[in-house]
């Protein structure tokens, strides 16, 4: 009864302030993997979120986060490993969101990813929104002399689709970076041409790729250039066919380096997801080669 009269009293003290939320969420994996070269190991990981928000009066909005991670986890469907042991609850400083009049306002102590590729955390403060029919986002870095900062401008009309993206810090020799990729729908076929200015070091890298959907598959392609002078589009391709019926999802995915991937997830239902993975021919000796399976749960 305690609890319940403190909960009780905690609402309404803050209920003359804000319309506050506060959510909790997360997932929990339990899986089994190996290395071409190792034995089978067991994993589990917990991944825990607190989520506080609120409307005030003015028309602004807040959002903020934290969470607890422990344990290891299969990255079966990205990057084909098992992640590194997680260290508990998060001590980097959290994002914090500010909305308002159509505009946001994101800020970290801990970095925000910039908005060329979200490899690096470019700056520390990003705005983003929508003016003219263009999205547009900013970073920046508002600490001492570093001047790190992204942007990215977005526009659509009809079926065509239009995306810049650019950086003066792509690398860890703070080379700038340009991107624009060009995308346009046709039913359920979508070609995209991409020319991607990486660096200072390189050519540009240009891309085109194709997907289209038939039924309950899904073929994709993708050739490029690999950002050197002697390369040619198609020195660098991504295949891959997907399938969807039901419960069942399966992909397979194969590279101009013959790496195979094979991914299968089963809905269970209820939050509770099956799968199982494979890569194989990312090295010689197969020490790039990886399995897993287990079970994911959202809660």
């Amino acid at each position: 009864m305690k609890k319940v009269l403190l909960t009780t009293t905690a609402l309404v003290m803050t209920a003359g302030v804000a319309a506050a939320e506060v959510s909790f969420s997360g997932t929990s994996q339990v899986s089994v993997s190996a290395t071409g070269n190792g034995d089978n190991e067991l994993n589990s990981h917990i991944d825990f979120n607190v989520a506080v928000s609120g409307t005030y009066d003015n028309g602004m909005t807040m959002s903020t986060s934290f969470g607890y991670d422990a344990g290891r986890q299969a990255d079966y469907n990205d990057d084909f490993a098992t992640d590194p042991a997680e260290t508990g609850w998060g001590t980097a400083a959290p994002d914090v969101t500010i909305g308002y009049a159509g505009y946001t306002i994101l800020a970290s102590g801990a970095g925000v990813e910039d908005l060329y590729d979200g490899d690096v955390d470019t700056g520390n403060l990003s705005v983003s929104g929508a003016m003219g029919g263009i999205d547009f986002g900013f970073t920046t870095n508002i600490d001492g002399g570093d001047s790190a900062s992204s942007y990215k401008l977005a526009y659509a009309t009809g079926d065509i689709t239009a995306t810049l993206t650019g950086t003066n810090d792509a690398d860890a020799a703070s080379n700038d970076a340009t991107k624009l990729v060009v995308a346009y729908a046709m039913g359920d076929t979508t070609i995209t041409l991409t020319s991607d200015d990486k660096d200072a070091n390189t050519d540009t890298i240009t891309k085109i790729g194709v997907s289209t959907k038939i039924n309950d598959i899904t073929f994709s392609y993708t050739a490029a250039s690999e950002g050197t002078a002697s390369s040619d589009v198609g020195d660098d391709w991504d295949a891959k066919v997907s399938y969807t019926a039901g419960a069942l999802s399966a992909s397979y995915a194969l590279d101009e380096e013959d790496v195979g991937q094979l991914v299968v997830d089963y809905d269970l239902g209820g939050g509770a997801t099956a799968f199982a993975s494979m890569q194989a021919g990312a090295a010689s000796d197969g020490s790039g080669d990886y399995s897993a399976m287990g079970i994911n749960f959202k809660f």
